[in-house]
């Protein structure tokens, strides 16, 4: 299976995809990780941007059918979802997408918390409203994680999910 978790900078994607993958056996793949891998002087640009992409389906693709996948990453543009769910398809395993939320004055205060933490995630409040304008809709069925609400109770929930489908 290859679970995708989505969502803005700061919500809490990372957090909730090391857990989720911890009690699932899974493997996380973080962008952030791959970024500071990668890229020694970061940009941000589109291009950047795609090739951080492309490396995460790549890395996805190498663990499919032996392990379950967990990627992280904001995954704003449909195109970046659609790689994704054709490295799953090409690899003949599922594909679920979570995508995480919270409430924009809870955000603001973790990102402003975060940003006096060591932390692989370089994305402050003014690149969350960046990414917040430009977030395409997921068409997709895909279930919404709150993570304002306890982790053991989105982890609970996302597992149910995930075993319904």
């Amino acid at each position: 299976m290859l679970i995708l978790v989505c969502g803005l900078p700061g919500v809490g994607k990372t957090h909730f995809a090391k857990a989720l993958a911890k009690k699932t056996g899974a493997v996380h793949i973080s962008s952030d990780q791959i970024r500071m891998k990668e890229i020694k002087q970061r940009t941000y640009s589109q291009e950047e941007k795609d090739r951080i992409y492309g490396l995460l389906a790549d890395e996805a693709a190498g663990h499919l059918g032996k392990k379950d996948v967990i990627l992280d990453a904001t995954f704003y543009l449909a195109k970046y979802r659609d790689m994704v769910k054709e490295a799953a398809e090409d690899a003949g395993v599922q594909f679920r997408i979570i995508c995480c939320t919270l409430e924009e004055s809870e955000l603001r205060q973790r990102i402003e918390k975060r940003s006096k933490e060591k932390s692989d995630s370089e994305a402050d409040f003014e690149v969350y409203l960046k990414v917040k304008a430009k977030f395409e809709p997921i068409m997709e069925e895909h279930l919404e994680i709150d993570t304002a609400l306890p982790l053991e109770k989105n982890l609970e929930k996302a597992i149910a999910w995930m075993k319904r489908r």
